[in-house]
């Protein structure tokens, strides 16, 4: 009965979820675009002071997990989307780069990141084939929640120099909106994974946000 109570509910909502996950889908694509004007303020300032490159190297090293993740659930949709994703975030690095006063930092930073996913998807090929789908996807869920609110560690000197101009209000914006389409999404297909990951990417999002209000970027900030 449960079953076929379930298959009339989703033969009915068919056309809504079709709709819903195709905005959010092209939604998701749009915001790897959101870094452009960070990028075009870089380029205009001829520095990145007060620009977290994280976004940038976190985005690269996210989108070669997510492309493993799409090889593991054999869904060819997640695999372009991400490779188009990883060859903006390198542009956006490579903008960074040569804009920035010490390319040390950038350079530990992408290091890191390189060793890590290269770590987990040494692990990817080790795992049993019964349970790494499942457990990989716990972890992608963890990093990505992690560098969505990745500009929050600075929370203390946000609030100090009450300056929340280090946050960057394009790609922060565009998350909460993305995260939100697909919270409905989850909500649609009932699939816990996506609720729980797009729930807490929205409330990080809208405190960021909150943060971006409370403390805006003032004239003489703007000059210096």
């Amino acid at each position: 009965m449960y079953s076929i109570y379930r298959l009339h509910i989703n033969i009915e909502n068919m056309s809504l979820v079709d709709i819903v996950g195709k905005c959010a889908a092209i939604a998701t694509i749009g915001t790897f675009f959101a870094p452009v004007l960070i990028c075009r303020d870089i380029i205009k300032n001829k520095n990145t002071k007060n620009i977290d490159p994280t976004p940038f190297v976190g985005g690269m090293a996210m989108s070669i997990l997510m492309i493993k993740n799409g090889l593991l659930m054999n869904d060819p949709n997640i695999i372009p989307v991400n490779i188009f994703g990883f060859i903006l975030n390198f542009i956006y690095f490579l903008v960074f780069y040569f804009y920035t006063a010490d390319s040390k930092p950038l350079f530990s930073m992408l290091t890191k990141a390189t060793l890590f996913t290269g770590v987990l998807w040494g692990y990817s090929t080790i795992e049993d084939e019964k349970l790494i789908e499942y457990r990989f996807g716990v972890i992608l869920t963890v990093l990505m929640l992690t560098l969505i609110g990745a500009p929050l560690f600075s929370l203390n000197d946000i609030i100090k120099n009450k300056d929340a101009s280090m946050l960057p209000f394009p790609m922060i914006s565009s998350g909460a909106f993305v995260g939100f389409l697909w919270l409905i999404y989850g909500l649609l297909i009932d699939n816990i994974f996506i609720k729980v990951q797009n729930i807490v990417a929205v409330i990080l999002c809208l405190i960021q946000l909150g943060l971006i209000f409370k403390y805006p970027k003032t004239e003489s900030k703007k000059r210096d």
